[in-house]
């Protein structure tokens, strides 16, 4: 017989999920789409509506992402960026704009676990509004492949703090304390105690190792890097053709013109 109190919290989670109505999210933005989703996987939106993904459904501004223990998912995002979610990780995708231009930012919050990010052209054009957030750290690019995690108390994965492991390029990881400079083939780790400088490693930590999707994700990542100007130019083009993202731009003129006025009269 069917009984609703023997199921597990995590079920419990995913099928409530599945029974609430999907409402379209006309008012966010898409930041990108699932390339694979495998494995026990929510995503929840801003007014916490939550949804279980399938390859390619949509990523929005604002969701989060949650992974339960063997599961995986792969991003592609709408720069051409590509992102791996490893399992037992919680991330969300807190802003995210590429239209092909200076305001394009990409800004995404690690409350826990492990993320692969290899940037897009946010990453090569806008590398000044690329970040990646733990509850201790920000880490920044210089172009870049890269795995940033962050680790709670009792993880069975490693010492609690935060960890940038750079592949490729480079990244910087700034705490309170300081900032330090992670070069490629390096890893990086900022631990939970308080007043504690983040640190190169002498070693990568053993929990770095490729999933079971690894070589698939690369071969993704690779296609999508060969035509990120094209995209970026494609992105830009269909934009310009849009009446409300022209009426947004001629709005955005005008207030920064008032602004101008406005400091040109002060004293």
């Amino acid at each position: 017989m069917y009984d609703p109190l023997a199921m597990s919290a995590r079920t419990l989670v995913l099928l409530a999920a599945l029974v609430l109505p999907f409402l379209a999210q006309a008012q966010a933005r898409v930041a990108g789409s699932f390339e694979l989703a495998d494995g026990d996987i929510l995503v929840e939106a801003k007014d916490g509506k939550g949804r279980v993904p399938a390859a390619g459904g949509e990523v929005y501004e604002g969701d989060t992402i949650t992974t339960f223990a063997k599961a995986e998912a792969h991003l592609q995002m709408a720069d051409g960026a590509s992102l791996i979610v490893r399992e037992n990780s919680k991330v969300t995708i807190s802003a995210y704009v590429a239209e092909g231009g200076d305001q394009d930012r990409s800004l995404i919050d690690l409350a826990r676990g492990a993320l692969r990010s290899i940037t897009g052209w946010i990453g090569q054009y806008n590398r000044s509004n690329y970040a990646i957030r733990t509850p201790l750290v920000t880490i920044g690019v210089r172009g870049t492949d890269h795995e940033p995690t962050h680790l709670e108390p009792g993880d069975p994965r490693g010492e609690p703090g935060s960890y940038d492991k750079v592949n490729e390029g480079r990244t910087f990881m700034q705490g309170a304390e300081g900032t330090i400079e992670v070069p490629a083939g390096r890893a990086a780790f900022r631990p939970r105690a308080r007043a504690v400088r983040a640190r190169l490693l002498a070693d990568t930590p053993r929990f770095f190792r490729p999933g079971r999707f690894e070589q698939r994700f690369e071969a993704r990542a690779r296609e999508a890097r060969q035509k990120i100007r094209e995209r970026r130019e494609q992105r830009r083009e269909f934009l310009r053709d849009r009446p409300a993202f022209k009426e947004r731009r001629a709005v955005e003129r005008r207030q920064a013109a008032k602004d101008r006025r406005r400091e040109r009269a002060r004293p």
